[in-house]
């Protein structure tokens, strides 16, 4: 077996969801049928950004089996996550050979898997995001070794100074990371500020960015029609299943209490295809479109107030609303930005540290902000 992995054919044991095995070559090829839904399940963990709870739960809604014909389960899917194979990669104990086949990921969304998963498996780390001081809990990510940076303090002789820094170093010092703190006062304000300047001059860039958006749409088409096929052919076996069972039925070889209750189940599965079928239906005829009129012109507006008068938690719930992601580059620290569609939920209220009167206020605001005001200052 070591031998056959140090070729880089599959060593052996259960074929790694999404792949069948060449019975010439003994190497890994991608299943056709399963293929789609391995990509759907790193696409919903990466940009989705689901659990691994969630996305079984989503793929047991859809009716989709595992390998088996049987529910997912989370750590199914945690498996798959954290398996080289999808990416061309063949690991057997000691042995391991890239680019061994054709991958089914590339490398660089498997990476992140990686980080989120690495990030999300320190309970440390989870309860140092839900710190409400810090606007950018949850954002940064370590370039040096993935975990996620966290807020922390230190108390000089005459203020207190806030920082981020990355999980690894604050548990084991410089040796457990040599990624540097970054003050946090001056990147919330920053990454704040780079947020209404984007939306201050937003026009000049959302063309290309839909047109991007388009590109990506186009390029899925490809997955979404291989599952609609797979479920066309699956209604169409379903429904002569059961067909089967009422001859069956009718001709007396067979009772209705056998019958009857796998006509049921039939039936309902034939609903939960014909179900997803509608969904990957409508995401094919859904184009990505530009936001829905008056919606910038709202959030400069918006965002505008905030940076100027805004209260601490008004910040937050607008970073964590615009924000997807702050990248830690060579060249500088770099926001991503959200761009809002029809679905795009309003700037949560503030959580924390905000009076009564603040938060009456700021739900006033959001309100007047729906009902599309173009200056919906709330009043006292």
């Amino acid at each position: 077996m070591t031998t056959k992995a140090s070729k880089g054919k599959w060593a052996g044991g259960t074929r790694p969801y999404g792949y069948h095995v060449n019975p010439d070559t003994h190497k890994l090829v991608p299943n056709p049928t399963e293929a789609p839904i391995l990509r759907e399940i790193f696409r919903l963990y990466t940009h989705d950004r689901l659990g691994t709870r969630a996305i079984a739960d989503e793929l047991n809604r859809r009716g989709i089996p595992n390998r088996t014909g049987s529910p997912w389960a989370g750590y199914t899917i945690n498996r798959i996550l954290d398996n080289p194979a999808y990416v061309g990669d063949i690991a057997y104990r000691d042995v391991y050979v890239p680019d061994a086949h054709e991958p089914l990921i590339d490398r660089d969304t498997f990476a992140r898997a990686q980080h989120i998963a690495t990030a999300r498996g320190d309970g440390q780390t989870q309860r140092a995001m839900s710190d409400s001081d810090y606007y950018l809990t949850g954002l940064l990510t370590c370039p040096h070794c993935g975990h996620k940076y966290i807020g922390t303090s230190a108390n000089g002789r005459t203020r207190r100074y806030r920082y981020y820094t990355c999980f690894s170093r604050t548990r084991y010092g410089k040796a457990g990371c040599p990624a540097p703190r970054i003050p946090a006062d001056e990147i919330d304000e920053a990454v704040l500020q780079a947020l209404h300047d984007f939306y201050a001059t937003a026009d000049h860039v959302l063309a290309a960015i839909i047109e991007r958006a388009r590109t990506q749409h186009r390029d899925a088409h490809v997955d979404r029609h291989a599952e609609l096929d797979t479920i066309t052919t699956q209604i169409k076996t379903t429904e002569t299943s059961i067909g089967r069972y009422h001859a069956a039925f009718e001709n007396g070889t067979m009772d209705d209490a056998t019958a009857g209750p796998r006509i049921k189940e039939l039936r309902a599965r034939i609903e939960q295809l014909r179900a997803r079928h509608t969904e990957i239906t409508d995401h094919l005829d859904t184009q990505p479109a530009p936001p829905p009129p008056g919606t910038i012109e709202r959030l400069r507006t918006y965002l505008r107030r905030v940076t100027t008068v805004g209260t601490h938690g008004e910040r937050k719930a607008a970073i964590e609303t615009l924000i997807a992601d702050v990248k830690i580059t060579d060249q500088g620290v770099i926001p991503v930005f959200r761009i809002p569609t029809q679905d795009t939920p309003l700037p949560r209220p503030p959580r924390t540290r905000a009076t009564t009167k603040q938060r009456h206020r700021f739900a006033q605001w959001c309100g007047r902000w729906a009902a599309g005001d173009s200056n919906p200052e709330p009043k006292d």
